[in-house]
């Protein structure tokens, strides 16, 4: 089992992720090697979801723009690792070690939550009412 460093479970409804998005993201940390290397190509990943092609393509897309996982190489031959702050660790000293190196080069690769495309409503405005 592996340790992590962020509660990511508990802030996936603010990235808001697609539902294909999530099965990804789920089989990707289930899959991943310690510090969230990633040995799986969106075809492996699509084999086990059966999502198909284009949505799978969509999903990953939202994970990279969103910074949950990282992609390097080109053309094809793309790998994929999910982002240091959310990768899982063999040990506390492994995370601990791992946050120190990424803190020396400028720290993680930021994750990004979207903003929201309208103001919040102000409270007290238009809230909840109560019905006697």
């Amino acid at each position: 089992m592996l340790l992590n460093t962020t509660g990511l479970l508990g802030m996936l409804y603010q990235l808001q992720l697609t539902p294909t998005a999530i099965d990804v993201l789920s089989v990707m940390a289930e899959r991943q090697q310690a510090g969230g290397s990633v040995g799986m190509k969106q075809a492996e990943i699509d084999e086990i979801l059966g999502v198909g092609q284009a949505s799978m393509s969509r999903a990953m897309a939202l994970l990279v723009e969103r910074g949950v996982v990282l992609r390097s190489g080109g053309g094809r031959g793309h790998r994929y690792a999910l982002n240091p702050a959310v990768a899982g660790y063999e040990s506390q000293h492994e995370l601990e070690k791992a946050m120190t190196e990424q803190l020396a080069i400028g720290g993680p690769p930021p994750i990004r939550v979207p903003g929201y495309a309208k103001r919040p409503p102000k409270p007290g405005k238009g809230g909840l009412m109560s019905v006697a």
